[in-house]
């Protein structure tokens, strides 16, 4: 079921594995049982939150242990569902996070145009705007930080990682920059491109 709503979904058959899961592959969400081998879910929950205090944390618990989510007080977990779970509802809570996971990973470059982190995918009005491999490396560097500059040789080495940058590549830079902010025009027919005063900043910004 799970499956049908994330890309990868990791299982783990006690929490002591949970826990290295979670390491390896920093999931977006954890699902944990209160009841454990090794290690039980309240266990798992305090050293991910020594890590990280946002990442949503759901919790299985049986009735006999709603007691025990006492010592969860300080873990700030996001919900906790009881067994057997309704599937609905487990449904309905997973949903919840993915629409929050979405909308924290889009930043808003201009009116009605995002760039959605968690796909790497520009959108305007909703529709996706049709990206080339390096258009999508140099906004992808950008929304990193955004407000911040970055010097040429760094958008270099980023977008042309696959080859040996020499003195051309400052001008394939220029051009690159030149036809992408063409294309946001073209797109949201603006006359105006994507320039310091948006979100995203770099030094060829004054140059196009």
């Amino acid at each position: 079921m799970l499956k049908n709503y994330f890309d990868e979904v990791y299982t783990a058959k006690d929490g002591r594995e949970a826990l290295d899961l979670y390491y390896e592959k920093k999931p977006d969400v954890l699902l944990l049982d209160v009841t454990m081998p090794k290690m039980d879910g309240l266990e798992v929950a305090g050293a991910v939150r020594k890590e990280d205090a946002e990442i949503p944390i759901i919790m299985l618990t049986a009735h006999s242990e709603v007691e025990k989510l006492l010592r969860a007080v300080p873990l700030k977990l996001e919900a906790y569902l009881l067994k057997p779970v309704n599937t609905r509802l487990l449904q309905n809570t997973m949903l919840k996070f993915i629409q929050r996971i979405e909308e924290k990973g889009m930043m808003q470059l201009k009116e009605e145009l995002f760039w959605n982190a968690m796909n790497e995918s520009l959108q305007y009005r909703q529709e996706q705007v049709k990206l080339t491999i390096k258009e999508t490396l140099l906004l992808q560097l950008l929304c990193r930080k955004p407000g911040e500059y970055f010097i040429r040789n760094t958008l270099i080495y980023h977008v042309w990682h696959d080859e040996m940058p020499d003195a051309s590549h400052d001008k394939k830079l220029t051009k690159l920059a030149s036809r992408f902010n063409r294309k946001i025009m073209h797109e949201t027919d603006s006359a105006t491109a994507l320039r310091e005063n948006d979100q995203i900043k770099c030094q060829f910004c004054k140059c196009i």
